[in-house]
């Protein structure tokens, strides 16, 4: 975490944006009543709390605001677009009846959104309400990637192909060998990826036959971060 917290902290100075990290002061933005309700799913809560957060910082007199997971790891340089709203890509690849499989969604790890921006409103506004609405407990993408992908389906929002989101099996691949799932992964973004959501809860958990501890991750971000990864992962566009 501490390593890609770097990285973006990087990336932010090259860029000459300001970098602000949070701990479990974020939380303190949360209604009362969600955060008791929803006290035992941490990852509900942060998607909603980073919306108030991102709100905060945009009536603070930023023109643009950009989230990023403690877990998002930046190997390379990019610019992002210098206005609208934005949010990451997600290819999850996995497992299905001895198959593999994309499911092509977008995510909620990496956001970018500009003061006054209509999505925000909308966003929190709906997310705050449908957390109103339900009790405990839900999914953990219920305000996250499942409601986004939903709306995207509908309205197409703009997406950051070059943030992407990392499966155990694509990073089983990275670290061992093997090519099917990366080519699946690489096949679904429309721009060479510069940075991952390293999908850290998955750390200890096996999914799809493969478990990751911390010394994996930890290989994982220097190879990524030293570049001897990279071609591997974005192949040739």
């Amino acid at each position: 975490m501490g390593s890609c917290c770097a990285s973006v902290s990087s990336w932010a100075s090259q860029q000459g944006f300001d970098y602000l990290l949070d701990g479990d002061a974020l939380f303190d933005r949360i209604p009362v009543t969600l955060r008791a309700r929803f006290a035992a799913q941490v990852v509900v809560l942060s998607d909603l709390a980073r919306l108030y957060w991102m709100r905060e910082v945009l009536e603070s007199g930023y023109d643009r605001a950009i989230w990023c997971d403690a877990d998002v790891l930046i190997f390379e340089q990019f610019t992002p677009a210098d206005s609208g709203d934005r949010f990451g890509r997600e290819c999850w690849i996995q497992q299905d009846g001895g198959k593999l499989r994309r499911y092509r969604k977008i995510h909620n790890a990496w956001m970018q959104f500009s003061a006054g921006s209509p999505t925000l409103a909308f966003y929190l506004d709906r997310a705050r309400l449908l957390l109103e609405r339900t009790e405990s407990p839900v999914v953990p993408q219920f305000i996250g990637p499942k409601l986004l992908t939903a709306w995207h389906n509908i309205a197409a929002f703009s997406v950051e192909e070059r943030v992407g989101m990392l499966s155990p099996l694509v990073m089983a691949e990275l670290l061992d060998g093997g090519d099917r799932a990366l080519q699946m992964l690489r096949a679904g973004h429309a721009e060479p990826l510069c940075a991952l959501n390293l999908s850290a809860s998955y750390e200890n958990r096996e999914v799809d036959g493969v478990m990751h501890d911390g010394h994996d991750y930890q290989q994982l971000v220097e190879q990524l971060s030293s570049g001897a990864m990279l071609g591997r992962l974005r192949g040739a566009y």
